[in-house]
């Protein structure tokens, strides 16, 4: 999975926390502070659809996006590279456990737990 650029993590970002599927004006009235050209976001949405990021669908003279890859999927590959990329796997996951909350840790024993096979037969 690709990482992804600026404006397109923002676009991202707003398609994952969008209840609908959103048009290209959608994303740039949500953008409007970022002073972006229709024909820029056009472009961002094209290539998070080649990229096979998003999918959409056309009604009318109007395409609507909607992502394919899930938030929790993206940050589980970012997650991913961050430890290949580590020239120690053990000193990583070590920092990253002394860095996450008590309720975080909580639901990572409870992971754990159930991916755990019993040894009960």
């Amino acid at each position: 999975m690709r990482n992804l650029g600026p404006l397109e993590s923002a676009v991202m970002s707003l398609l994952w926390d969008a209840d609908d599927v959103l048009s290209v004006r959608q994303v740039l009235d949500n953008l409007r502070d970022r002073d972006l050209a229709y024909t820029t976001v056009a472009t961002v949405l094209e290539n998070l659809h080649r990229k096979e990021w998003v999918e959409r669908q056309r009604l009318g003279r109007v395409w609507f996006y909607h992502p394919r890859v899930q938030s929790s999927e993206h940050a589980a590959s970012q997650m991913r590279e961050a430890l290949a990329a580590s020239n120690s796997p053990r000193a990583t996951f070590l920092k990253f456990v002394d860095e996450i909350s008590d309720e975080e840790a909580a639901l990572l024993r409870e992971l754990l737990s159930d991916a755990t096979p019993s040894e009960e037969n």
